[in-house]
């Protein structure tokens, strides 16, 4: 009978796991919460992987808007104004205007390296007027020696409306965008004000790969 303990089973002869079955692809096995005191009464439980395998990036800058259309960052060759959305955009909207990519290339920004789904936006942000604050989360994807003008894409937009004074901050959050970013994407961040204003942002960013 000792041959026939579970150890002893080949691989072809072992069960899968509770569940395997009608589990969705690319998930992992794991145990929730559950309720009892001594934390051990979870059950097993299958978990989309880009809800384990994450990774979390920032964005931060100031912008002082004279107009409503986007900024997006200074220059980072200019070390004195590394973290100041001081470039204008041109446009109001996101894709209504494009970007050189000689000028672009110099902006602060991140480049994935995997495919990977966008799993949670997280900005806190202050105006010194009651300006409605924008901050678009955009990407752009390059193409080696290609020198034409880039349109960037809209990823997400949070908003928040500000209280008049820069010790004072808003929080607005996006926990479900579920936007596909593919290897070689560049995010980067834009900021526009409603009226006149200056406004601080900071912009926490979570993805999740299924690979």
């Amino acid at each position: 009978m000792a041959s026939n303990e579970h150890k002893n089973l080949t691989d072809v002869n072992r069960h899968n796991p509770k569940g395997f079955e009608s589990a969705n692809n690319d998930t992992l096995l794991s145990k929730n919460i559950g309720s009892g005191t001594a934390n051990t009464d979870g059950s097993l439980v299958w978990v989309e992987k880009n809800q384990i395998k994450t990774e979390s990036f920032d964005i931060q800058g100031y912008v002082t808007a004279s107009n409503a259309n986007y900024y997006y960052g200074s220059d980072m060759s200019a070390d004195e104004v590394t973290n100041q959305y001081n470039q204008g955009y041109g446009a109001s909207t996101v894709g209504g205007a494009t970007l050189n990519v000689g000028e672009f290339f110099k902006v602060k920004s991140i480049v994935i390296n995997n495919a990977c789904t966008l799993q949670s936006i997280y900005l806190l942000a202050n105006s010194t007027t009651t300006s409605v604050v924008t901050v678009a989360l955009c990407k752009v994807t390059f193409v080696s020696g290609v020198l034409d003008p880039v349109t960037p894409t809209l990823l997400n937009e949070l908003s928040i409306t500000g209280l008049a004074d820069n010790d004072k901050v808003v929080v607005n959050r996006n926990l479900t965008p579920e936007t596909t970013l593919a290897a070689g994407d560049v995010l980067f961040a834009m900021v526009k004000c409603s009226i006149a204003a200056t406004s601080f942002f900071k912009v926490g960013i979570e993805v999740g790969y299924d690979n």
